[in-house]
């Protein structure tokens, strides 16, 4: 395989292309459109015009999976290079499409999994039906092995701006390892995969990313990667009890200091300030928060479908206020809270709030999150702009510029100087200096 498994989107945009001949793909622009049409669009543009015309087959295109395993099915037919080792990446000269883990034994042993690949089969026999044969890659042992292969080693593609662009198979990425504290982040110049260090690392086989967007509780978190990777994580994070326990770190009741608790058992060391413990009633109130925090998720999951920003807040703000009576302000929860709070405030407006919030998770979320990820970064800039906005004290604003120096920092290590991600923050920072 010597291109990247990536070349369309179904993303619409006003600097997009779209190709008139299905009217479904969209493409960053003529070049892409080119390579995709020579590598498989030329073989999918007339499987999609002829679904589109069925509700029945339509509906499913809108599914990444879906695509990506008719991508693999018609390259599998078609490109004679599919197969072929790659001299783009030169470290693993002999990686192809059949050396990918797949999984198909376990696959096989979950039936959600299970009645989605037959499903996709059916469907796949009812698209093809008088356009193409590709009856002995669409079988159920065949299409679980290509859908296994897939479902493991995909990437999410983000933009500059943090949104999610699609997925993509790329051989050079889905070789590295995960780690839940990773010491290497990806970033994307179109479909070109790029991995920034984050740390001094010895050689390509100790690079690790984090398969996951956020960091859980280290057994949700392991659960969730043995569901969909089949592994069982032991990285220094999931050994690490003291994360779990800062994670889930409680306000002392007798001098607010911090209390470390044990997220699932509410075992907990003395106070690191008085040494008091905790009593039952203690932690009677932390079940109660957890609870309180669970049934609150759902609610703001609901108000965030309608885009309700106003109800976000509200939510977020009576949680955040019980919450801080008994979790310490370190604790994942009260951090990822008031996060929300200061990301709605943003959207409404409310740039004072906003501030104030951004600027406690400037010291706050470094705590049991890592310092080098594009989240961070986004608070740091925002602490800064929205600090420009409500802060006139010259003295004020040059001391904002600290958090800014350090965003540029995470996003220059993450992204690279040269990368439109870091143009945009720049932009993004000159242009609050500028406003009124």
């Amino acid at each position: 395989m010597t291109a990247p498994f990536t070349h369309h989107f179904r993303l619409q945009g006003p600097t997009l292309k779209r190709c008139t001949g299905c009217g479904f793909s969209w493409y960053c622009g003529k070049e892409c459109q080119k390579a995709s049409w020579k590598f498989v669009h030329k073989y999918e543009c007339p499987i999609f015009k002829n679904a589109l015309a069925s509700t029945e087959l339509a509906v499913p295109l809108t599914i990444e999976t879906v695509r990506l395993c008719l991508q693999a099915i018609i390259r599998i037919k078609h490109d004679k290079s599919w197969n072929l080792p790659s001299d783009a990446f030169p470290i693993l000269p002999n990686r192809t499409f059949t050396n990918l883990m797949h999984h198909w034994e376990e696959i096989q042993n979950d039936p959600a999994e299970m009645e989605f690949l037959e499903v996709m089969s059916s469907y796949f026999y009812k698209t093809f039906k008088g356009i193409a044969d590709y009856g002995d890659l669409i079988d159920m042992d065949q299409l679980g092995v290509i859908h296994g292969r897939i479902r493991i080693n995909n990437m999410t593609i983000f933009g500059t701006y943090g949104d999610k662009l699609g997925v993509g198979l790329y051989l050079s990425g889905s070789s590295l390892d995960h780690a839940c504290l990773p010491n290497a982040c990806p970033s994307f110049s179109g479909t070109l995969l790029n991995i920034h260090t984050t740390e001094s690392v010895d050689c390509f086989d100790n690079l690790r990313l984090s398969y996951l967007d956020k960091l859980y509780f280290s057994k949700p978190r392991r659960e969730m990667l043995q569901k969909r990777y089949y592994f069982d994580c032991l990285c220094r994070a999931c050994v690490d009890e003291s994360l779990d326990k800062r994670m889930n770190s409680v306000r002392c009741s007798n001098c607010d200091g911090v209390i470390l608790m044990e997220p699932f058992s509410f075992e907990s060391e003395p106070c690191q300030k008085c040494a008091q413990s905790c009593s039952e009633k203690d932690v009677e109130n932390v079940r109660q928060m957890l609870e309180l925090g669970r049934h609150t998720q759902i609610l703001l999951s609901e108000a965030k479908k309608s885009d309700d920003h106003r109800r976000v807040l509200s939510l977020s703000e009576e949680l955040n206020s019980k919450l801080r009576k008994v979790l310490h302000p370190f604790n994942s929860l009260v951090i990822s809270t008031s996060l929300q709070i200061a990301c709605s405030a943003d959207i409404l407006g409310q740039y004072a709030k906003a501030f104030a919030h951004f600027s406690e998770l400037s010291t706050t979320y470094t705590k049991v999150h890592p310092f080098w990820t594009f989240q961070n970064a986004e608070i740091l800039m925002k602490c800064t702009t929205r600090g420009l906005i409500v802060k006139t004290a010259p003295k004020e604003q040059l001391e904002l510029l600290k958090h800014f120096v350090e965003a540029m920092k995470i996003v220059s290590v993450c992204a690279g100087r040269d990368s439109p991600t870091f143009a945009y923050y720049k932009k993004f920072y000159e242009d609050c200096r500028e406003a009124p």
